[in-house]
């Protein structure tokens, strides 16, 4: 069964390094129409802001055009974006390879897009400054965090220049990705293939919980929490760049792929199963390995696909969404039944009108 409707390449001319959906304005019940991309491997590059077209009423012959995101504004960004998290649909927070983070305003009455705050050299090595890989915003507050090749997390706010707090030892390799888990508690993907969590209220440097996958240990490049159970991550291992559980339907996970795969995992039917009953069903806990993804729980819901062994057996539908790109999918996300991704291929992917059971 195809899960995919239409799917529209727009080409930009620069890789892209992450994209994501802006959120509409507070109160606005329809779903966004603007993301931001951001730039990779020139000397200068781009944080842009896009506009998907609205294409109800037009003709056919004006169809194949409109479809495409039309560029809203762009600002010159100094070393390689490698991460995006948009606070609200103003508020845009971007990381750099030269070690810092920035705050940006988003203006979308007058189209335009301009740094508000920087965190300058937030992460170095022996006074050198280091890539600050990723980061991660807290719904519940101001606070942020990042992390870098430096092995550090720094705790920042917005209302504050300097960070308020640096977990200075937490881990001797690159942290990868970063995510709030709750609203006092973070977990990193390391390089070292572990997933460490911290309770941000407690003094200690040292990790709470520290979790390593079974069998020969592979780097996490990425890690996300399951937006209804929090004790539940899931977490991209070797070439998967980014994992992303669907924001209102966390049965279905999206990985995207240095390869250029980008992968609907569909965990619905194993989800029936366990709810049903239905033979074949396991409802003991056993983390599960879904290709390069390791499903990683604490709470250990019995109906979530993600902790059935079924998912292990090959018994999981999943859906090759770009099945002819060869170049490395970089970034994905997901909003309602539309997906964004940015390649190494200059080009943006727009995958709409996604069956999502």
């Amino acid at each position: 069964m195809a899960n995919v409707g239409e799917t529209v390449a727009k080409y930009v001319g620069h890789k892209i390094a992450k994209i994501r959906w802006i959120p509409e304005v507070q109160g606005q019940l329809n779903p966004s129409k603007t993301f931001v991309t951001g730039g990779w491997d020139d000397q200068i590059n781009k944080l842009s802001v896009w506009k998907v077209e609205d294409t109800s009423g037009v003709s056919t012959a004006a169809h194949t055009v409109t479809n495409e995101p039309k560029l809203l504004t762009e600002i010159d960004f100094a070393g390689d974006v490698t991460d995006i998290e948009c606070i609200d649909s103003e508020r845009i927070l971007v990381s750099s390879s030269m070690g810092s983070l920035f705050l940006f305003n988003f203006n979308a009455n007058h189209q335009v897009i301009r740094p508000q705050m920087e965190w300058r050299t937030i992460h170095c090595i022996r006074g050198h400054s280091c890539s600050c890989t990723c980061l991660a915003t807290n719904s519940s507050s101001s606070e942020i965090v990042s992390g870098g090749e430096d092995g550090q997390i720094n705790v920042l706010k917005l209302d504050h220049r300097h960070p308020v707090r640096t977990i200075e030892s937490a881990d001797s390799t690159t942290i990868n990705d970063i995510t709030f888990t709750k609203s006092n508690e973070v977990a990193a993907a390391t390089f070292g293939g572990q997933v460490k969590v911290w309770d941000l209220r407690q003094p200690s440097d040292k990790p709470g919980q520290i979790m390593l996958l079974s069998g020969d240990r592979v780097s996490l490049l990425c890690v996300d929490k399951h937006p209804t159970q929090p004790h539940l991550l899931a977490a991209g291992g070797q070439d998967v760049w980014e994992v992303r559980f669907h924001p209102l339907s966390p049965d279905n996970l999206f990985t995207c792929s240095e390869d250029g795969s980008l992968w609907h995992w569909d965990g619905a039917s194993v989800a029936l199963q366990s709810v049903t009953g239905i033979p074949g069903t396991n409802k003991s806990f056993l983390p599960s390995s879904i290709g390069n993804g390791a499903g990683i729980g604490g709470g250990y819901d019995n109906l979530s696909p993600w902790l059935s062994v079924d998912a292990t057996k090959h018994k999981m539908e999943t859906f090759s969404l770009l099945p002819y790109n060869r170049l490395s999918i970089n970034s994905l996300d997901i909003l309602s039944r539309h997906l964004l991704s940015g390649s190494d291929c200059e080009a943006i992917f727009m995958i709409k009108d996604l069956v999502i059971r």
